[in-house]
């Protein structure tokens, strides 16, 4: 199982008809340009990790569907080790750097919270 912006943009835009938002709201909403949400429904750009964040907490949306497709339960260690055997060095590095700043922010929130 791959990542496919096309795909993440395709259940992006589901989500947002299904909802009877238009593009204008639905970019307001995200604090983004209405082209923005037009270039990620395309496929045209990739979604950043700061803009997923924002749309699945607001819209209590998993990560896990709109980048995969998967519903339910979260991607198991198969799943994962496909995805990242699919990646180049560079990709995986990325990704690391990704998980670690995750992490990171996570912490800050946890002790923000105390």
């Amino acid at each position: 199982m791959i990542h496919s912006r096309f795909e993440t943009g395709r259940r992006i835009r589901d989500f947002r008809v299904s909802h009877h938002l238009t593009q204008a709201q639905f970019a307001e909403s995200l604090d983004v340009s209405t082209n923005f949400i037009s270039e990620i429904e395309t496929g045209k750009k990739g979604i950043s990790q700061y803009l997923l964040a924002r749309l699945c907490e607001q819209y209590n949306l998993s990560a896990d569907y709109l980048l995969f497709g998967k519903e339910g339960d979260s991607l198991s260690w198969d799943t994962l080790s496909e995805f990242l055997s699919s990646l180049s060095e560079e990709d995986i590095h990325v990704v690391m750097e990704y998980l670690e700043a995750t992490l990171k922010l996570k912490e800050l929130e946890r002790k923000g919270k105390k």
